[in-house]
């Protein structure tokens, strides 16, 4: 659905000419895709604690695949040296007590959350939402400090160096990571308690005029842009750098910046091309629950961690685009269900019957295996009962000196000894044939021991 786009989701099983994509009834049907998306749920509700008695967990209905998945972003990947630390927003318009509105963004009204992100290419590490005020009082330093150590926890001591706004940049939280081991670079707000009162009191007349003051660590600038622009920073120097650009609205001369400036514009958009490339993939489906619209959320954002990851370590000259790669996860996905037989297209009135993606793209007949020398029919063994009964038997410890069966019937384009019934139609129809077939077996053996029992009776 995120690569295919319809004005409603009952439109993705229409049988109009115009707007018909056959991929979706071939796959599932309408009916039941609703019941499955009716009937899904995270969490037992019977176990779930009210709001404001003790012990209420506000992400109770995200249930434990909530809190895996974020495991596992931490655990697949291993961000670089830069980070960012920024808030996004899960769309959401429904009466919520921790909906926020955040006119700077996007989508305006939704679930706020705080993400840490490489800043190279996006990947995010930590993904927290806001729940409203917590009933554990922060601590002395203030909520985005405690928030801001918390999603760094775990990076201390290992070299990296964190942008940030000015939402959550301090002196104080900037002279601590440094002495935990963790640069950081950022805009501040004037009034932010350390910032010296000659820095804030000084007049700036002449466009990108700067001035700056050490303390420590700590380096403070104010530049002056279109306004007044005050840079902290532990990492980065204030010395005025060429940017080989035209500034248009001057005489065309070059812009000229601090470096502590230009190396946050570069390296702070970590989180916006997160919530870039996962708008390309969000999941159009409309809900009347939040906690929906967050594993939703969820589910795109470990598409595209899957696919940084994916252009991270690939060897290939040339990587897949975002949206190949879907392309290509969506059949793997289909192909691996039809494998271990979660699904298998059935026919029925009015509906099509299922295709296969990769095995049945092309037309197979059975033919007779030629004969050669004095041989009047040859056979062979095999190759789909022959490997998966000589698996069955040496797990059941029987012993049996050829197991599987003798066929005079081969695959024409595939050049493969078949039986005509049943491995013919499961070598192409499963990628894991042996695997379809030992399943096979073992539930026609599980029918013939239940007739057995009855006829027993």
């Amino acid at each position: 659905m995120t690569l295919v786009c319809q004005l409603d989701v009952s439109e993705y099983w229409t049988t109009d000419p115009v707007t018909s994509t056959p991929f979706f009834r071939d796959i599932m049907a309408r009916d039941r895709f609703y019941l499955l998306l009716t009937f899904f749920h995270l969490n037992n509700n019977e176990n779930n604690i009210p709001r404001g008695q003790d012990g209420h967990d506000p992400l109770f209905k995200l249930g434990t695949l909530y809190h895996n998945i974020l495991h596992r972003f931490q655990s697949y990947y291993y961000p670089g040296q830069n980070l960012t630390i920024d808030e996004c927003m899960v769309p959401w318009r429904g009466n919520l007590s921790f909906k926020t509105y955040n006119p700077d963004k996007p989508s305006k009204y939704g679930l706020k959350a705080y993400m840490l992100c490489d800043s190279k290419n996006g990947f995010c590490s930590k993904f927290k939402l806001y729940t409203g005020k917590p009933l554990i009082p922060h601590s002395s330093n203030g909520a985005t400090y405690d928030l801001t150590m918390d999603l760094l926890r775990g990076h201390f001591g290992k070299g990296h160096i964190l942008y940030c706004d000015n939402y959550y940049s301090s002196p104080q939280l900037f002279s601590d990571l440094w002495e935990l081991g963790v640069g950081a670079t950022g805009t501040v707000r004037p009034n932010r308690k350390g910032v010296p009162d000659e820095l804030k009191n000084l007049k700036l007349r002449a466009k990108g005029e700067t001035a700056v003051v050490n303390k420590g660590p700590l380096n403070l600038t104010k530049y002056l842009d279109h306004k007044p622009v005050y840079m902290l920073s532990t990492v980065s120097t204030s010395e005025n750098i060429d940017t080989n650009r035209k500034d248009p609205r001057t005489s065309g001369e070059n812009i000229i910046r601090p470096r502590v400036v230009i190396e946050y514009n570069s390296k702070m958009g970590g989180v916006d091309r997160s919530d870039q490339m996962i708008s390309y993939c969000k999941i159009p489906i409309k809900t009347l629950k939040w906690w929906k619209k967050v594993i939703f959320h969820m589910f795109s954002m470990a598409a595209l961690n899957s696919y940084l990851i994916y252009k991270s370590t690939t060897t290939e000259r040339s990587s897949l685009l975002f949206r190949n790669y879907r392309r290509k996860l969506i059949k793997q996905l289909i192909e691996k269900s039809n494998d271990v037989g979660l699904h298998e297209a059935k026919k029925s009135a009015g509906r099509p019957s299922g295709k296969q993606l990769e095995r049945l793209t092309g037309r197979h007949f059975a033919e007779k295996i030629i004969p050669t020398g004095t041989k009047l029919t040859l056979t062979r063994r095999c190759i789909v009962c022959t490997p998966a009964e000589r698996e069955l038997l040496a797990s059941a410890g029987e012993k049996r000196r050829r197991p599987g069966r003798d066929t005079s019937f081969n695959c024409a384009e595939c050049n493969v000894a078949l039986c005509i019934d049943p491995c013919f139609k499961l070598y192409h129809k499963y990628k894991e044939y042996n695997l379809a077939y030992k399943r096979q077996k073992l539930a026609a053996g599980a029918v013939r021991n239940v007739n057995e029992n009855n006829t027993e009776e």
